[in-house]
């Protein structure tokens, strides 16, 4: 396992390729809070103070007090490291039109609206916004829309993102913000939600009664009927008409599980009306009902399919496959009372995650040295870990025979984001 001073050089060369704090004590500073997050694999402000580097006479509580003194600054806050994450992104990621999926975690009195880039199965947060729960009335969807638009004017070159997100996002300003930012997009809908087909208004719940099972349809279709409506296409299809499944799931045993979780399922749904001897819900239960900008419905379910990612990079953040090997996110923020700190921390976490990723993104490639590959055979049986996980495994694992690759592996990395074109000055309007 590297030792945090060992590690601390690596991670300053990204901290200086990203241009994530001012060059000097500041870069030093955000690096050596990255070093302590990737050591010490945990946010909680005392595991940052026990692995962060510095001399070792210097006492437990002024450690302690060098964490919180750093979490109060803006080199890591989202409205200042976002354009280095999506330029950070763009390097790493080659896929010809990225997507992005955008979802909510909840930590304490704290709700976070984060957008990462999906890659490997998990996604590289690039910014989020920070509320506090119960949200204040009014105040979600413009957050929602600010975010996007401060990810937009970072965002560079040719390949247009798209978005994907739950039935929790859907509004008008929405859609007209991603109409005019020009992305794609595939979202989830409500079926209470009313869309303009044929110009008419038509209710998303009578759309499904009068569906199919096991049939997929794509119409054209409005989100609102009014003067600043949307234009794009109504998907329409039940979530179990695909039973694509992947080969460790094809098996009685899962069969079992996802049959218990559907009957808890209809559970929980016939208990949300009880008085009612049938249920909306129960009847619209099941059916996908996306809006996008897809013509087709097959692209547009392989689009939302990204969407989890996000909830994988969350379990990870938190507290890992297992409960045990996260990051302690949720406990981290659980603890705050300042919204500045809070959105500081998110920001050491999508820091530490982009490096932490990059390192799992090596040591699974095929092309990775045959000792790598012994290595990564002693980690699991089935060879089945994320590319979060296995970077988690490289870092601590306990032989030592990886120091070197990983060393090397930080340096290549950052030589390939300080060959990347860095953000010019954009001139987009947001319109309210």
């Amino acid at each position: 396992m590297l030792a945090p001073d060992e590690l601390y050089p690596a991670v300053l060369g990204w901290v200086h390729a990203l241009g994530v704090a001012p060059a000097g004590a500041g870069a030093a500073s955000a690096a050596n809070l990255v070093t302590a997050v990737l050591a010490g694999q945990s946010l909680r402000n005392a595991a940052l103070a026990r692995t962060q580097v510095s001399a070792r006479t210097v006492r437990a509580r002024q450690r302690y007090k060098r964490v919180a003194r750093a979490l109060t600054r803006s080199w890591l806050s989202s409205a200042e490291v976002t354009p280095s994450l999506v330029r950070a992104a763009l390097a790493l990621v080659d896929d010809p039109v990225p997507h992005l999926a955008m979802d909510t975690v909840r930590c304490g009195a704290w709700e976070s609206i984060t957008v990462g880039v999906v890659w490997h199965g998990r996604v590289l947060p690039i910014g989020w916004e920070v509320l506090p729960y119960p949200w204040p009335k009014g105040v979600f969807t413009s957050a929602v829309v600010r975010l996007l638009w401060r990810i937009a004017g970072a965002w560079e070159g040719e390949r247009r993102p798209h978005l994907v997100a739950d039935r929790g996002f859907p509004s008008l300003r929405l859609f007209r913000a991603l109409e005019q930012l020009g992305w794609g997009w595939t979202i989830r809908l409500r079926a209470k939600l009313t869309v303009g087909i044929d110009g008419e208004a038509r209710a998303l719940a009578d759309l499904v009664r009068a569906s199919r099972p096991g049939v997929w349809t794509c119409r054209a279709s409005t989100y609102g009927t009014g003067r600043q409506r949307v234009a794009g296409h109504l998907v329409i299809g039940r979530g179990d008409a695909l039973p694509i499944l992947p080969r460790h799931q094809a098996n009685p045993s899962s069969a079992r599980q996802r049959r218990r979780r559907q009957a808890a399922r209809q559970r929980e749904v016939r208990g949300k009306h009880p008085d009612r001897r049938t249920s909306s819900a129960e009847q619209t239960d099941g059916w996908v009902l996306l809006f996008t900008s897809h013509a087709d419905w097959l692209p547009a379910c392989s689009s939302y399919a990204t969407r989890w990612a996000a909830e994988g990079s969350y379990r990870d953040g938190q507290g890992g496959y297992d409960g045990q090997h996260g990051w302690d996110l949720e406990d981290a923020l659980a603890r705050l009372a300042d919204p500045a700190v809070v959105d500081h921390v998110i920001g050491l976490w999508a820091v530490g995650t982009l490096l932490q990723s990059w390192i799992g993104h090596q040591a699974g490639r095929s092309a990775a040295p045959d000792a790598i590959h012994q290595i990564r055979a002693q980690w699991t049986t089935t060879g089945r870990l994320s590319v979060w996980m296995r970077g988690r495994f490289a870092l601590t694992d306990l032989s030592g025979d990886l120091h070197p690759w990983i060393l090397q592996t930080l340096a290549a990395g950052a030589q390939r984001l300080r060959s990347a074109p860095h953000p010019a000055p954009h001139t987009l309007v947001h319109a309210a």
